[in-house]
């Protein structure tokens, strides 16, 4: 039976969400691009929704999967940042302040794509991307529920195309990210043997982003640059090498994959959580001490609560949930509120199922 997990995979979460860390907590020049490690997590996002849709029963199935994969550790980071910035407003910078009603918001908004268009702040800086998800996932949604799952590649390229020809480039969107989704799905694609459709999409995407380059396209989030071109091309053979030769890396990489296995909690707890406690703990810019707790002490501390996370809350939620969110009705009325549930044999049927290597 296939591991639930890819090994390759993971690996790039984690030097996607190192990269990240780095950039926010180490100010060195050569990590001054470490926004490009949320790029790297949207073509691996691209690439697992493809084999996500793919084996989803339905286009709301699809979309309770994303729901039980995000919400849990969602709402419990988002609750650690939120009273810890209520417990020491002194330590939050400054514009970054929360409230307790935004904090509840954001759970509806993100989902959502904020429907009622209220104005709230983000939990922790981080969040953005979350934005971009989302929006990624509600267009595959809508054309899963149009019965146009087997052209969600072919779509996803065409309304990009579209909406990159019809937006001023001083109005920056989503759009802007979707090259490195259609990257990754079409990867996804490539690993079941459509080659033609595959490098299609890989065509697209570079193209598309060499546009945004060649017209200047503003984007405050991930200034577009050579860089980030560069990015999208190595991301994407990264990918395609992680999937494809999975099962020829050495045992030590499991160590860098475990990274990857908490790389959604960490990610949503580090940033705002971690300035705090810098400016707790008095930890300045400069100096070779202060630099190893920023790149080692803190990351590692960080690391400590997304591990807490993950297995006291969201592996054991993800899937109850995930049913639950799918089908209410036929969840309550199963064995499990009997204690016949038999989660291991639950866990084997749906790896089953599935058959890919996608969490």
């Amino acid at each position: 039976m296939k591991s639930e997990r890819s090994t390759g995979i993971d690996c790039l979460r984690a030097i996607a969400v190192i990269w990240v860390l780095l950039y926010h907590f180490v100010p060195l020049p050569i990590f001054n691009r470490g926004t490009f490690g949320v790029l790297l997590f949207f073509i691996i996002s691209g690439y697992c929704i493809a084999f996500s849709a793919e084996s989803s029963r339905s286009a709301w199935h699809f979309y309770a999967k994303r729901l039980g994969r995000l919400l849990p550790a969602l709402i419990v980071c988002g609750f650690l940042t939120t009273l810890f910035k209520t417990l020491a407003p002194e330590l939050v910078e400054a514009g970054r302040d929360l409230k307790w009603i935004h904090y509840a918001y954001t759970i509806i908004a993100l989902p959502t794509l904020n429907v009622l268009q209220v104005n709230y702040n983000l939990p922790d800086g981080a969040y953005w991307s979350l934005q971009i998800e989302f929006q990624f996932y509600i267009f595959c949604f809508l054309m899963m529920t149009l019965g146009l799952r087997e052209r969600l590649l072919a779509l996803i390229c065409a309304v990009t195309i579209f909406r990159t020809l019809t937006t001023s480039t001083d109005y920056y969107t989503s759009n802007d990210f979707f090259p490195f989704f259609i990257a990754g799905m079409s990867i996804a694609a490539l690993m079941r043997g459509r080659t033609r459709e595959a490098l299609t999409g890989i065509l697209v995407a570079v193209a598309i982003d060499l546009y945004h380059l060649k017209f200047h396209f503003r984007q405050p989030s991930v200034p577009i640059e050579m860089y980030r071109s560069l990015l999208l091309w190595v991301g994407t053979a990264a990918v395609y090498l992680a999937a494809r030769y999975d099962h020829l890396l050495p045992r030590p990489f499991r160590a860098l994959a475990f990274i990857g296995v908490i790389s959604y909690p960490l990610y949503l707890i580090h940033q705002d959580v971690g300035m705090m406690i810098l400016r707790w703990a008095q930890i300045g810019r400069e100096g070779a001490g202060n630099l190893l707790v920023r790149a080692i002490v803190l990351p590692a501390f960080l690391g400590l609560i997304a591990w807490i996370v993950y297995l006291a809350i969201e592996r054991p939620t993800i899937k109850p949930l995930t049913a639950f969110l799918t089908n209410p009705r036929a969840w309550l009325r199963q064995p499990r509120l009997a204690g016949l549930w038999n989660p291991e044999a639950e866990r084997e049927a749906d790896v089953a199922r599935q058959n890919s290597a996608i969490p």
